[in-house]
């Protein structure tokens, strides 16, 4: 008798927990962390060029490829025109992977990551640009969309 009170118990106990995260948007919530905030996006500099860059996402990461004999320092990348994240380096012909997590915005938002157990959709890599300094123009990469960016887009 006293099994089947602690049983009941229990299951109203683990129904109530499962309610309530369903009530406050699940397990995985947006990235969030004021900490991290970046500055806005300098909507105010041109893009006057396309460097053969090429961007790609795999997975949680951003491959990018410097296909130049630009040798970029200390920049700033610019994912979508929102999310910003400093780079020290990205030497000629290097292939750098850059985890989605390190971009964050003005807001202390980052984008949505990939992986198997996401809440929301990855968020996609659709503009890339460079931020040389404060005022010279930006610098555009070139985004090379995977299979399931290329198909949310045809739909």
């Amino acid at each position: 008798m006293m099994t089947q009170i602690r049983l009941k118990a229990g299951y109203a106990v683990a129904i109530s927990l499962l309610a309530y995260m369903a009530m406050s948007g699940g397990c995985f919530p947006k990235r969030y962390n004021a900490a991290k905030a970046t500055e806005r996006y300098p909507s105010e500099l041109p893009v006057e060029k396309i460097a053969n860059v090429q961007v790609t996402r795999d997975s949680n990461h951003m491959v990018i490829v410097n296909g130049t004999v630009i040798d970029f320092k200390d920049m700033k990348l610019w994912l979508n025109r929102r999310y910003m994240h400093q780079v020290e380096r990205i030497a000629p012909g290097e292939t750098v992977r850059i985890s989605m997590g390190e971009f964050w915005d003005v807001w202390g938002g980052g984008p949505n990551p990939g992986g198997l157990l996401r809440w929301y959709d990855p968020t996609p890599v659709v503009l890339l640009e460079a931020q040389i300094d404060e005022t010279s123009p930006l610098i555009g990469f070139l985004s090379i969309p995977n299979e399931n960016e290329l198909t949310k887009r045809s739909n």
